[in-house]
């Protein structure tokens, strides 16, 4: 009988001491230190760090256990403080080294993203995506060789409710947006770069020593919040690509395939979207998002097609 293990991932904020921010962008201070005795005055510079606020990321890794524990897999949550990239690694490999041929693996995460330079050059516009977990970001390199982890015939599930999900591609030059107000789930361009660029030698060593590409065993589909040139907004309840998700899943009554979860999920969204632009009286609205469906083929190409074909979240 087929295994189901899952693990989500709700991230509502991130450790100002793990993401440290470049002097350039943080600026100078003076500070004063005196005691009664000894006054001293100095300049010296603030290791102030981003803390990233959100308001429903822990709600929707909530849904998304639900609705894994409701088709009997064996589901954990890892929420704020708890979704550390050492808690998250060996969640995975500790799921790696449990499922066989014909198992599952769900993964779903919702959170702030963001991309760092790419050195290695396996990607075409020259950053890497991230997941910004509670102590640092985690790199998509080092996503990638964690999958490599799971047998041949495994089958893995990520859903990602965050932003730029839709590959590791930046997007371009836009018009501000309130994020407190929407709940973007994107680090600000310029934040990202100072984050990256506070911790540089640490994620340039993480990447170095993940070069050597390794072939995927298992099949992987990913339904990301949206495309790579786009942002993923927020709600009070969930955020809007899992909000959506919910609609289409219907408590379970949903009859189809990942590709029509999908194409359910985008219709939904176009019409949040379309009824906020008209709200806005044609004014520019900052969360057109569409759900984007991957899928990256392990070892059986026969595997693959079954994988697609099956009802979403079937062990």
């Amino acid at each position: 009988m087929a295994r189901g293990i899952s693990l989500h991932i709700g991230v509502d904020k991130v450790d100002p001491a793990g993401y440290p921010l470049e002097p350039w962008y943080q600026g100078w201070h003076q500070v004063v230190l005196s005691d009664k005795y000894n006054p001293v005055r100095f300049d010296c510079d603030f290791q102030i760090g981003w803390e990233g606020p959100l308001q429903s990321c822990e709600i929707d890794a909530q849904d998304m256990y639900k609705i894994a524990s409701s088709q009997k897999f064996q589901a954990s949550m890892l929420k704020t403080e708890n979704a550390t990239t050492k808690n998250v690694t060996k969640k995975i490999q500790s799921a790696a080294r449990r499922l066989k041929d014909g198992d599952i693996f769900f993964l779903s995460y919702a959170g702030h993203g963001a991309q760092v330079e790419d050195l290695t050059g396996d990607e075409d516009d020259g950053s890497d995506e991230t997941w910004c977990l509670y102590d640092r970001m985690l790199l998509d390199d080092e996503m990638q060789r964690l999958y490599t982890e799971f047998a041949k015939g495994v089958r893995i599930l990520v859903v990602a409710d965050s932003c730029h999900s839709g590959s590791a591609t930046r997007a371009g030059a836009r018009p501000e947006v309130d994020r407190k107000k929407t709940g973007i789930r994107e680090v600000p361009t310029r934040t990202a770069q100072a984050i990256y660029e506070g911790n540089k030698k640490m994620y340039d060593q993480i990447q170095m020593s993940l070069k050597k590409r390794r072939r995927p065993k298992a099949s992987r589909i990913l339904i990301s919040a949206c495309q790579d040139h786009q942002l993923a907004g927020g709600g009070a309840k969930n955020g809007q690509f899992t909000a959506a998700l919910k609609e289409a899943w219907q408590n379970g009554k949903f009859n189809g395939d990942y590709a029509k979860l999908s194409t359910l999920i985008n219709d939904s969204l176009k019409r949040s979207y379309n009824a906020e632009v008209q709200r806005a009286a044609g004014r520019w609205v900052a969360n057109e998002q569409h759900p984007n469906f991957v899928r990256v083929q392990g070892a059986s190409k026969k595997a693959m097609d079954e994988f697609i074909k099956q009802r979403p979240f079937t062990i």
